[in-house]
């Protein structure tokens, strides 16, 4: 209800990224499970910074105006599969996109 499917950039720097300061690591292999921001002194969990990047860059995209609605058509990619039809659950009261 009210809600929009936003995709940021696949190799959008989520995990390096600090969301309190912007600084990015350079480097920061997958066994990094916590980091420490050397510009600001934040101490990260790798994935809730990343989670706190990513709905930041998907409030930012919405805020430009640059991303389309899934009541507005295909918003699928060629070539991409899409796992949303098995993913959106039936949920009392939710309003359907109409055409």
């Amino acid at each position: 209800e009210g809600k929009q499917y936003v995709e940021i950039d696949r190799w959008f720097p989520s995990s390096k990224t600090c969301h309190v300061c912007l600084n990015r690591v350079d480097n920061l292999t997958l066994d990094v499970r916590a980091w420490t921001c050397e510009h600001c002194g934040t101490h990260h969990d790798r994935d809730v910074n990343a989670a706190k990047n990513i709905r930041n860059e998907a409030l930012r995209i919405l805020a430009l105006g640059t991303s389309a609605s899934a009541c507005e058509g295909d918003v699928s990619r060629p070539g991409k599969t899409s796992v949303l039809l098995d993913a959106i659950p039936v949920e009392s009261g939710s309003q359907r996109c109409t055409t």
